[in-house]
């Protein structure tokens, strides 16, 4: 019986409350503007164990982005463009992986940690519970703790990796829970739209099928000289540049690189960057590039083969103007 009565507790605690929109019906208010997306970042490698001090952890020590973590992001970026809901602010916390969520769905992001802390305060409150700005949506990605000791009705256990709670501010520092999404709702609304997507549009292709408990895309297949056009262009130097540093083990050249030819990044430090370059050199060792591809606005991914037998692809993102340099760059091993 005490068995019993648990499982009942538990599975209250687990279920999300009554009388809240599906799916389906918050695509529909989305559209209309005035809520507020609080997101739980994508998939990522359980097996890292991180310290909860983020200032002060390098990328390499971070939980981050899985494949199929980038590609759930990608899809859910899909559903929102082809519903047509419109997408204001997009904020995230620092880590790596809740940046990488906003940008992988929604192409920008600015990070702010109190979408980090890990103790509620009025401050956060405030932050989540900010009205969007007219004939908008915001979008907040950030940390399971984040959502459930702020969003009303959200109880520990209750949203995973990748699923997201929408929120409507009702006054000074209120919040109304309106719906949720979970990832059998991604997953069903990705489908619709790959069937729906039956050709392409301006050029580009049709929405991937949302990765859920399967394997990711294995990386671009471009032609050689599709390749060869891509890398040789000159707001993409900076790409071949980097792939030329890496190649020559050479750290004084590397950091050189770094210093010309990447954005500045106040969170990351020239010696963690280094750390990270020197990690990655061990397990690659030298990489040569199998094919490249612009994956969206201003990103490359660039399949290579690493001489100790590992595929991977490195993505980057380049600005959009003069002199071009680098603004990210991440890798994804390719099956592993």
């Amino acid at each position: 019986m005490l068995l019993t009565h648990a499982l009942l507790t538990f599975l209250a605690a687990a279920s999300p409350p009554d009388s809240l929109l599906s799916a389906d019906s918050l695509l529909v208010e989305l559209r209309k503007g005035g809520y507020t997306i609080v997101w739980r970042h994508t998939a990522t490698d359980r097996s890292v164990q991180e310290p909860m001090d983020y200032q002060n952890t390098p990328r390499f020590q971070q939980r981050n982005l899985t494949d199929r973590g980038i590609a759930d992001a990608k899809a859910v970026g899909a559903i929102f463009k082809s519903r047509g809901i419109p997408v204001g602010d997009v904020l995230s916390s620092p880590m790596f992986r809740t940046r990488e969520t906003a940008e992988y769905a929604f192409g920008h992001v600015e990070s702010t940690p109190l979408l980090r802390q890990v103790d509620r305060s009025p401050e956060q409150l405030r932050l989540i519970a900010t009205e969007p700005a007219a004939g908008t949506n915001r979008v907040l990605v950030t940390h399971h703790f984040v959502i459930e000791q702020n969003v009303p009705g959200i109880k520990p256990g209750m949203i995973g990796e990748g699923e997201a709670v929408v929120v409507k501010a009702t006054g000074r520092d209120g919040l109304r829970l309106v719906g949720t999404f979970k990832m059998a709702d991604w997953q069903r609304l990705s489908e619709q739209l790959d069937k729906s997507a039956s050709t392409t549009t301006n050029g580009g292709t049709a929405a991937k099928t949302f990765v859920h408990g399967g394997a990711a895309p294995a990386g671009p297949t471009a032609s050689p000289a599709a390749t060869a056009a891509l890398l040789q262009a000159p707001q993409n130097a900076a790409i071949t540049n980097y792939l030329d540093a890496f190649n020559s083990g050479d750290a004084a050249r590397m950091r050189e690189f770094y210093e010309r030819s990447v954005v500045p990044n106040p969170a990351r430090t020239m010696d963690e960057r280094m750390g990270v370059y020197n990690r990655l050199k061990g397990d690659l060792g030298t990489v040569t590039v199998i094919s490249a591809e612009a994956v969206e606005t201003n990103r490359v991914a660039v399949k290579v083969q690493a001489s100790t037998g590992t595929t991977a692809v490195i993505t980057f993102a380049p600005e959009t103007q003069q002199p071009y340099r680098l603004v990210t760059i991440s890798f994804a091993i390719v099956g592993g």
